[in-house]
């Protein structure tokens, strides 16, 4: 019972590390869609105010590359965002519950068999060495 009950708990933890693991990918690609953004604001500078405002300064290819910098300067900062290879707590602490449940469902296991089943090992090893005689007479080489 102590088996089913071990695997039952590994189960479970199993569950929470996917969980953890999907929420984080999930974030991840929330990032790597912010930066596609951005990204696509970049290249086609749809930031029409900023130009509009760096033109009162500069002339109008300067004022298109701040644009065009600044633009990029934020698809990198959630490109950086997104590629952070972080494994939550969350799913370390699930993995280590799992990899510990799983360790003693399969202890338990061979406790239970070998306790169950040295009885039936005597028995034949008696029964074996009762019949050997009689199945292969007093032979000797």
């Amino acid at each position: 019972m102590r088996t089913f009950s071990l695997v039952g708990m590994a189960a479970q933890a199993e569950g929470r590390r996917l969980k953890a693991k999907a929420s984080a990918t999930a974030t991840r690609v929330g990032f790597y869609v912010g930066a596609g953004v951005m990204g696509l604001a970049a290249f086609a500078m749809l930031h029409v105010l900023l130009f509009h405002t760096a033109l009162l300064y500069f002339g109008p290819i300067v004022s298109a590359v701040v644009v065009l910098v600044l633009d990029l300067v934020v698809a990198g900062i959630l490109v950086l965002l997104a590629s952070r290879k972080a494994t939550p707590r969350e799913e370390m602490e699930a993995q280590a519950v799992r990899n510990v449940a799983l360790q003693g469902a399969a202890q338990s296991a061979v406790a239970g068999f070998t306790t169950q089943a040295a009885p039936l090992v005597a028995v034949a090893g008696i029964a074996l060495a009762a019949l050997w005689p009689k199945l292969w007479g007093n032979r000797r080489a």
